[in-house]
């Protein structure tokens, strides 16, 4: 087998991860979006932050969103601007890390329960789960960009 073929098959690898985490997120952040939005309850009786007058899980879902078409786009089609969108990856996954610790800050510190005790139904705040998938999105990313 060529280098090349190996390359192309390494780098085909890490954009499934990307995009499955991707949609990962996106349905993650979506139920949780839908369920505080429509329903009008956090899903998981646990604090919800809110960032500029909306739930944080609305802008995860966008930036999951972003994640999910980009890879989507690297990964079903040959761009012809591919290191723009594979850089983009890389912006968009820090972009959410540094969201997601904002969020877990605010969710963690600065909220309040109903009876003054927090009791996250996943173990961890929703918010801690967004940050592990946005940091494996970020470090797959990073070896999307050494893979070319």
């Amino acid at each position: 087998m060529s280098n090349l073929f190996i390359k192309e098959m390494n780098k085909n690898k890490i954009l499934w991860i990307i995009f499955i985490f991707s949609l990962i997120g996106v349905l993650f952040a979506g139920y949780l979006t839908f369920t505080k939005l429509v329903l009008g309850s956090c899903p998981l009786i646990e604090p919800c932050p809110y960032f500029l007058g909306q739930p944080a899980c609305v802008y995860g879902l966008v930036l999951y969103l972003i994640l999910l078409i980009l890879s989507g786009i690297l990964l079903f089609s040959k761009p012809k601007k591919e290191l723009v969108l594979q850089k983009s990856l890389v912006f968009i996954s820090l972009i959410g890390i540094l969201f997601a610790i904002f969020s877990t800050i605010k969710e963690v510190f600065l909220s309040t329960c109903p009876g003054g005790k927090c009791v996250y139904s996943l173990g961890l705040p929703t918010c801690i789960y967004g940050l592990i998938m946005y940091c494996i999105i970020f470090f797959f990313s990073l070896k999307l960009k050494k893979a070319t």
